[in-house]
């Protein structure tokens, strides 16, 4: 989106969000490897924190290999040439690919909040727009999401990747909020159990 605020880091702000992952995929290849490879294989209850042998086997090496990207303190001047290629490519893929975002997704399709519902809170210049006046300020919004709202978030940002999500946002806050909602940039994007915060 050719918006102010609208950079590639939106990618990774509602990538990790939506997907729990906390990973690069910035496409960068001075990136975090660590980040990158949890992007690309998802989170573990193992010693990295990263499904490792997901990971592994997306990238065609060895667990082994994979384990040696995360532990080696000097990783960066290790891991190069066709091996960061494809680490690099296959982190960004996770978030710009249909295929790599549904991957993603599966966990949190999985997961409490297709079921009971979630919070949605967005951080960041956003506003109505009244009789030809611009309100937009940063600010906070929290939106409640039903099952449903869940389930069409979700698709939404399947389908059109950080586009697609943004227009979704922008559509259900102008229904549920205040019309004639627009968003001018993304600080901050959170997805929770209202049951958290005693909702």
């Amino acid at each position: 989106m050719n918006r102010e605020g609208f950079t590639r880091e939106l990618r990774g702000t509602v990538f990790n969000a939506l997907t729990g992952r906390g990973g690069d995929v910035s496409g960068r290849p001075d990136g975090d490897v660590r980040g990158m490879l949890l992007a690309i294989g998802g989170p573990a209850k193992t010693k990295s924190g990263i499904n490792l042998t997901a990971a592994a086997a997306a990238l065609g090496v060895s667990r082994r290999t994979a384990e040696r990207w995360v532990t080696n303190a000097s990783q960066k001047s290790r891991l190069r040439g066709a091996n960061l290629a494809k680490v690099v490519a296959q982190s960004r893929q996770a978030a710009t690919t249909k295929a790599g975002r549904r991957r993603a997704m599966a966990a949190a399709r999985r997961g409490s909040l297709t079921r009971r519902g979630a919070k949605l809170s967005i951080t960041g210049k956003q506003g109505p727009t009244r009789a030809g006046t611009d309100y937009r300020r940063r600010r906070r919004i929290d939106l409640m999401l039903g099952p449903g709202d869940v389930e069409e978030m979700m698709a939404a940002y399947e389908q059109g990747g950080d586009q697609g999500y943004m227009s979704w946002v922008e559509a259900y806050a102008g229904e549920n909020y205040l019309d004639d909602w627009g968003v001018d940039s993304l600080d901050k994007l959170e997805v929770s159990d209202p049951r958290e915060d005693g909702l």
